[in-house]
């Protein structure tokens, strides 16, 4: 990875966590001192420039008192934050337009295979008669529009006649523990891209436009060779950028393979970047995707909220200063949110247990972990406390 030489042209500190001189101080650097730089970022406006320095030594340094003998790289950072799984469940969209609103996300992946259309539409007319907080842009023409296609939670878009493989005998999609090696042969393939076509016409009957990116509830599409061939395959032909398999951290699939699928052999990191170079296909979207804010795993409850909330904005703090540290332009946060007044798990469990007839396929033994997810972000939002990161701006396509 290449690196550039910098001079200190004055007695001065670098800087860690962020790049800021309200940072904390790191190494003194004296007139004369050689630093080794990695590329350069926007940060807080000092004197004549807003310019700093990342170093290899993951601190930050203002640029003002650097003479560089080259040209350093400058990265823009741009942030992509997804509420995943809206439209099936109020608590779960109205925690997402509340955050939309507050401009803690810009982005959802968006289910619509619930039993009815009206939570779709709601969404939809919110975000053409609302603005985010100080704006006077409509929601629709700032806000990420993604489908969460799924064919592990709820029932089809497509006839179930067509799609019968994948369906239990109650008509619904089989839960994704029980995915396996058949999901490889043709005919399995065949009826999962019929049912993606039929969700994906749905999308754009309901939102008029074409999403602004694709992702799969439970990760699915990135389950086996043929179906993250389709999905890149897709992407590559429409410009629509797909969540990039590329987890932080990594253990994220360890966890899958070890913990919950036993009959697949879950594709590692590594295995799906060579799938991506056999494909040929081009890399559109975040380079990254940051999902630690996720947890406690079910079924383990949330017992002390405050603890757990100081948990949750620690991480996105650290993935925020691990993300200007590397040399990622789009990077995305994967939120899991709801806005409840309960917290105990065990009255949530009571209050949406219905939800379990409705729609099968979303744990509600986790909304007590999205009620705490939706609380770090409410007050002393680490990412808004980050000035220096621009959203990712929204290009719409139209219906094609």
């Amino acid at each position: 990875m290449e690196t550039y030489r910098g001079i200190a042209t004055t007695l001065m500190n670098s800087r860690i966590d962020y790049p800021s001189v309200n940072a904390r101080k790191g190494v003194l650097l004296n007139a004369g001192s050689e630093i080794e730089i990695s590329h350069a970022i926007k940060g807080e406006m000092y004197r004549s420039t807003d310019i700093w320095y990342v170093l290899t030594n993951h601190t930050f340094v203002w640029s003002g008192t650097i003479h560089t003998p080259q040209s350093v790289p400058f990265i823009e950072k741009k942030l992509l934050i997804t509420a995943d799984d809206i439209g099936i469940v109020q608590e779960i969209d109205e925690g997402a337009k509340m955050a939309l609103y507050n401009k803690w996300i810009n982005s959802v992946a968006i289910l619509v295979n619930g039993k009815t259309e009206s939570n779709l539409t709601e969404l939809y007319e919110f975000l053409k008669n609302n603005c985010s907080k100080s704006s006077d842009i409509p929601l629709i023409d700032t806000t990420h529009l993604g489908l969460h296609f799924t064919m592990t939670s709820g029932e089809p878009v497509a006839n179930p006649a067509d799609v019968g493989l994948l369906l239990d005998d109650k008509g619904c999609f089989k839960k994704f523990t029980k995915f396996n090696k058949d999901y490889e042969a043709d005919q399995y393939v065949h009826q999962i891209i019929l049912e993606f076509q039929a969700q994906y016409d749905k999308f754009k009957s309901v939102f008029k436009r074409e999403p602004d990116h694709l992702t799969s509830h439970h990760d699915v599409l990135t389950f086996n060779r043929p179906l993250f061939h389709f999905m890149n395959e897709w992407s590559d032909k429409r410009n629509i950028p797909i969540r990039n398999h590329k987890f932080l951290p990594s253990g994220k699939r360890f966890w899958y393979d070890t913990l919950v699928l036993r009959n697949v052999d879950l594709p590692s990191i590594s295995r799906m970047n060579d799938w991506k170079n056999d494909f040929g296909t081009k890399a559109y979207g975040p380079e990254h995707t940051f999902v630690a804010h996720y947890g406690p795993l079910p079924p383990l409850a949330v017992v002390d909220y405050n603890k757990q909330v100081r948990k949750k904005k620690k991480i996105l703090k650290e993935g925020i200063l691990d993300f200007l540290l590397s040399k990622d332009q789009v990077r995305e946060i994967v939120i899991h949110l709801i806005k409840s007044e309960n917290r105990r798990q065990r009255d949530l469990i009571k209050e949406h247990q219905s939800l379990l007839d409705l729609y099968s396929g979303i744990d509600i033994k986790y909304f007590d972990g999205r009620v705490a997810e939706y609380l770090s972000l409410k007050n002393n939002n680490p990412i808004k406390l980050s000035p220096w990161i621009a959203f990712l701006p929204c290009s719409q396509q139209a219906v094609t």
